[in-house]
């Protein structure tokens, strides 16, 4: 199955949920996807939704937001609380606002608890999943694996749509593995009707470089500074976004609790631990598609 702008615009579904590790290369990636198919960027990061913490979040810059629409970025003040299911409200109300407008919302970002509660019924950890018996679905047409579904599952057919391959394909899965119906444990008309989701996952080696070069490009963008003029404005160090990575070393080296020389390797090693354990939480998500090469993202970049 060929990824390229026509897919996307024959499938067009309700939203694109773009994921992977930190320094994977998901917003550029989605830049430059939402500028080929009329798409607008929506904030799936627990960091970025909060105003002043730009740097160490890597969230996109100002330029790179003009590029295309961006929602939800640097919504929060540093004392609002936000947990999945706040998110999963704010990001649905975009998500009806960006398609009122004509576009495709994308959703990206690396916080998988917050894309969960948003796609909801889509998947649940205790239910087993198969990644060969996926990519073999995904090869047969909707019209032929929705008449399956239909046979084997009814009640589950019935309350999805023959072109929602995403859930279909995860429905006939879960079929197939268990010799058991879906049982959905949760039911909310406000979600979306379907979604397409895209995982980007590099080779380790690659990963591992793209973490180091970017926490050393943060510390030179002046991220010390960013979280010193956050702390001066009377932000809390033990606030929600504060405890995030780079901004919990760097606070801790202004208030004199570590040390200035060994910053660089503290950010780069605790980010490094952070994105295998996204890696492997990814990796458990049904993915229409996984991109896991610098060249099968550029043949995809290509193609819009």
């Amino acid at each position: 199955m060929q990824l390229d702008r026509k897919y996307f615009m024959d499938n067009r579904p309700d939203f694109i949920a773009v994921g992977g590790a930190t320094a994977s290369g998901k917003s550029s990636f989605a830049i430059q996807l939402a500028q080929a198919i009329s798409g607008s960027i929506v904030c799936c990061d627990s960091v970025q939704l909060y105003r002043g913490f730009d740097i160490g979040s890597a969230k996109p810059t100002a330029a790179e937001q003009q590029l295309v629409p961006h929602y939800l970025f640097g919504l929060l003040d540093w004392s609002d609380s936000c947990d999945a299911a706040i998110y999963s409200k704010l990001a649905k109300v975009a998500i009806n606002q960006i398609k009122e407008a004509g576009r495709i919302p994308i959703i990206v970002g690396g916080t998988g608890l917050y894309l969960r509660a948003l796609m909801g019924d889509a998947w649940d950890d205790d239910i087993p999943s198969d990644a060969g018996l996926r990519a073999e679905l995904n090869l047969r047409t909707s019209d032929d694996l929705f008449r399956e579904l239909s046979s084997r599952d009814p009640s589950r057919a019935c309350h999805l749509h023959p072109n929602d391959r995403f859930r279909v394909i995860r429905a006939l899965e879960i079929n197939i593995l268990t010799g058991k119906p879906v049982r959905v444990k949760k039911s909310d008309q406000s979600q979306p009707r379907s979604h397409m989701m895209i995982f980007l996952n590099p080779p380790k080696t690659m990963l591992h470089e793209k973490i180091n070069l970017r926490t050393q490009e943060m510390l030179k963008c002046g991220l010390v500074e960013e979280v010193r003029g956050l702390l001066d404005s009377g932000v809390s160090p033990n606030c929600k976004p504060m405890q995030s990575i780079g901004y919990k070393q760097v606070s801790a080296v202004l208030l004199g609790e570590a040390s200035l020389e060994s910053l660089e390797d503290e950010i780069a090693t605790a980010t490094r631990q952070y994105a295998k354990r996204q890696v492997t939480w990814f990796k458990k998500v049904p993915a229409n598609f996984t991109l896991s090469s610098a060249e099968e993202i550029s043949s995809v970049l290509e193609k819009l």
